[in-house]
């Protein structure tokens, strides 16, 4: 993108998931793809999703067949059984099945070039956003002006790392680095990974296949939940009733989203194999110290004391998206209003960001920011089905 004489009618920010899946829907909705662009750090669809899910040692999505980035719900299915790849369904208990990791970054690809989505990625890390008669998007690469932005942005590589774990370089995040976990263990390593949701369990599992042991290490008993939410909160009438009944922005919104997620959680497939597992230990346990030894790592805990590890892998989570240096920024120079703890405030039909004066702005919201109106599923795959349908009319 060059300079300020470029422009588009969207642009949509970040090629995750959620920027995929709105660009093909607003393409599909007739936008001309002259007139649509993504705007994508890495330069390429999926680039943070892939990396990530190939640290932590994904394996299969938690989500069902039917949730991925195209437009039928069985078109990954249908890709699948077309391809001979219909054993990368795996059955599931209770549920539709999931798919592999590989099966499902296929098929985004697939669906990429059907339609014609490579096309639209400008690789540039967008800094800000302004009015200058329209909205004026600043990037590492230059300035654009665009009718309508979209922000499909999560919380990027802004992890959580506890007090404790700041000073050691023993100690590292699950997505510090894009290596899968057997190449980031030692045979011979004592491995403790601390956090207790899907995570945690799936490097864990990952890892013991070349650690000589590895550790699991929870503040509490492990919870086991098949999915994200009950799938009642994927019906935009229960979101409409249990959600948008009370104030946008508002502590109300935020408790009950909260509620509702199954946040932390490990689902019972992975669950059964960390059990199954011999070289794996589930330890209940609050690190308050890591301390370096010239034998590796003596960690403290408010159970006990002593534990020894060779490595420590934090499986965390990240930090607030709402918390986000370029949500701040936007949200002050283009006057938009953040509710309790700084959420955007969105009008609920559209997920338009709402001006501080009421108005609906031409900025809109897709992902992890928008769950005060989309509900707990927002920053998953499904959020991006329910997102889209609201944002594209």
């Amino acid at each position: 993108m060059g300079g300020l004489d470029a422009s588009v009618e969207w642009l949509v920010v970040g090629g995750g998931v959620h920027g995929t899946y709105i660009a093909r829907e607003l393409g599909e909705a007739g936008v001309d793809p002259g007139e649509l662009a993504i705007v994508d750090s890495h330069g390429e669809l999926l680039a943070s999703f892939r990396r990530k899910a190939r640290a932590c040692g994904t394996e299969t999505l938690r989500s069902n067949y039917v949730q991925h980035v195209g437009p039928s719900p069985f078109g990954l299915e249908r890709f699948a059984e077309a391809n001979g790849r219909a054993d990368e369904l795996v059955p599931t208990r209770h549920s539709q099945p999931r798919p592999t990791l590989a099966l499902f970054l296929d098929h985004a690809a697939e669906v990429a070039d059907r339609f014609d989505l490579r096309a639209l990625v400008r690789e540039a890390t967008v800094t800000g956003i302004h009015r200058d008669g329209g909205l004026v998007v600043e990037t590492t690469a230059g300035s654009v002006r665009a009718t309508r932005v979209v922000l499909a942005v999560g919380p990027g590589d802004r992890f959580r790392r506890p007090d404790w774990a700041r000073d050691s370089s023993r100690v590292e995040h699950v997505w510090d680095s894009h290596a899968p976990p057997a190449e980031r263990v030692g045979a011979d390593e004592r491995v403790w990974v601390v956090g207790g949701g899907i995570t945690a369990a799936q490097f864990a599992t990952a890892a013991a296949a070349e650690a000589a042991s590895v550790v699991v290490c929870a503040r509490s008993q492990l919870e086991v939940a098949l999915r994200e939410a009950n799938p009642r909160w994927l019906n935009w009438d229960h979101i409409t009733t249990e959600l948008h009944s009370l104030p946008p922005g508002s502590r109300a919104r935020h408790r009950r989203v909260r509620d509702a997620r199954n946040s932390g959680t490990v689902p019972p497939y992975l669950e059964r194999e960390l059990h199954a597992t011999a070289d794996i230990e589930l330890r209940r346990e609050r690190i308050t110290a890591a301390v370096e030894t010239r034998d590796g790592l003596l960690l403290a805990g408010e159970r006990d004391g002593g534990y020894r590890a060779d490595r420590v892998v934090l499986a965390t989570g990240f930090e607030s998206a709402a918390d986000g240096p370029l949500v701040e920024r936007v949200a002050t120079s283009l006057s938009l209003a953040r509710g309790h703890r700084g959420v955007p405030v969105l009008d609920d039909d559209s997920l338009a960001w709402r001006r501080q004066n009421g108005d609906r702005s031409d900025v809109f919201v897709t992902g992890r920011l928008a769950e005060g109106s989309v509900g707990p599923y927002a920053g998953n795959i499904p959020g991006a089905r329910r997102a889209a349908e609201r944002i594209t009319p």
